[in-house]
């Protein structure tokens, strides 16, 4: 094939096995393999935690996912379908773990993790995951949904908490990207773009904060404005 006359970005199709069977591929970018199926796992409410995972291994473009109960079926149990187009949806959020209350979260921390994901690198989205005390971590990749399932998977990965974590996406919130929040057990989604009616309908009744950027150093809740601290 000829060289392309410019850039271009790197993009593979993965595969995530789960006990030897193919549950789902994705199109993303290198690397982070392992975070991704994992992050993806939990999206899709298959797994909650490393508690119910006995191995994780990258075998090229694929990820073999073995849980402890090897010998169970599992169907992914999404709470969200669209049609064709958009024509039809609904949302089935009562089959979602409900959000823990917690204490209210710091307001910096949201604006640390939109910080970090203000400026995508060039044809690429972003996704923040910040704990309190901890190092926010970025994912950047093709879209929305694999980006914040690199974060959320890094986090089950490493144990670290997610009752008083804040996501950031560098676009637009949807609805999936908001389920997925709430599948994580993260609390708080930030989005530097506008979110969708279906996002904020799906925040309201789930107990998600769904916020953006305000005038000045503000912000704007669209869903539980609550679980900020004043």
């Amino acid at each position: 094939m000829p060289e392309p006359p410019g850039p271009v970005l790197e993009e593979i199709a993965v595969s995530v096995y789960l006990n030897g069977r193919p549950l789902t591929a994705a199109m993303t970018v290198p690397g982070r393999l392992r975070e991704l199926a994992i992050g993806l796992l939990v999206a899709e409410q298959v797994v909650r935690s490393m508690d119910e995972v006995e191995s994780v291994r990258e075998d090229g473009p694929c990820v073999r996912v073995l849980t402890r109960d090897p010998f169970r079926v599992v169907v992914p149990r999404r709470g969200l379908v669209t049609g064709c187009g958009g024509a039809a949806s609904h949302l089935a959020e009562r089959r979602l773990p409900p959000l823990s209350p917690g204490p209210p979260v710091d307001p910096a921390l949201v604006r640390t993790a939109l910080g970090a994901v203000a400026s995508p690198p060039e044809g690429l989205f972003s996704a923040a995951l910040l704990a309190p005390g901890g190092p926010v971590d970025v994912s950047h990749d093709l879209g929305l949904s694999t980006a914040l399932a690199r974060v959320i998977g890094a986090a089950v990965l490493s144990g670290s908490p997610r009752s008083g974590a804040v996501a950031a996406v560098s676009h637009r919130a949807t609805a999936e990207l908001a389920r997925a929040a709430v599948a994580a057990g993260i609390p708080v989604l930030a989005t530097a773009g506008l979110p969708t009616g279906l996002a904020v309908e799906l925040a309201g009744r789930t107990g998600l904060c769904l916020c953006g950027p305000g005038s000045g150093a503000g912000l704007v809740c669209y869903a539980h404005p609550e679980r900020l601290r004043s």
